[in-house]
């Protein structure tokens, strides 16, 4: 009996453990879950969540286990008219760490054109950072859509668990609106289930003991 409680209470220490923070680096989705090329190509961001900005641009914010990923339309319904740019510059929050995010100038980008550029964090080019902007044809004037990787490491930061991740501008398309994501950690789920295990077989193994002696 004794050894039953004892293997009953190992069982839920190693839950509690499970759901604890760990800075296990590990997210809740992988990069080849996610399937994002920063390549001018924007259909792999057709099963994204989208929200819907001030003036109706469409954004994502995104992020696995060793980057972030934005993706942005500033005219996803063909309805404006005149030229609608990109915002200049993102605030792009990684737990407690903040940064400030520029895209690098696409010189020479004509309508129906797609150019790759630089992702700087804090006036720094982000290493391992990347992006593309594109600038379709309208009949109503041109607008701009990006897609861009900025990785942690780049950062100088590392994914811990349930770390919260944000990016907002001050650009109006925002309209003071901020888009979230959280990176997680596998770690504690794996633990709790290999716990669970663990104790199960020890209390079956127990229980067996108990009716040949019986």
């Amino acid at each position: 009996m004794h050894r039953i409680v004892w293997l009953l209470v190992v069982c839920f220490s190693l839950v509690w453990l499970g759901t604890a923070s760990t800075s296990a680096q590990a997210a809740t989705t992988t990069s080849s879950k996610l399937n994002i090329s920063i390549d001018g190509d924007f259909s792999d961001w057709d099963d994204k969540p989208m929200t819907t900005l001030a003036n109706d641009e469409k954004a994502s914010l995104i992020a696995d286990d060793s980057a972030v990923y934005l993706y942005m339309n500033t005219n996803p319904n063909d309805s404006k008219h005149g030229a609608v740019w990109l915002p200049d510059s993102y605030t792009l929050k990684v737990g407690s760490k903040s940064f400030t995010l520029t895209l690098g100038k696409a010189q020479g980008l004509g309508a129906g054109k797609t150019k790759s550029v630089t992702v700087s964090a804090n006036g720094d080019v982000v290493s391992g950072g990347s992006a593309t902007i594109s600038r379709p044809k309208d009949s109503h004037g041109n607008y701009e859509i990006v897609e861009m990787r900025v990785p942690l490491s780049g950062l100088g930061v590392v994914a811990t668990s349930s770390q919260n991740i944000s990016l907002t501008s001050s650009d109006s398309a925002f309209g003071g609106k901020t888009l979230t994501t959280t990176g997680g950690s596998t770690g504690g789920v794996i633990l709790v289930a290999a716990g669970f295990s663990i104790a199960l077989v020890g209390v079956m193994k127990v229980a067996r003991r108990r009716r040949k002696v019986v």
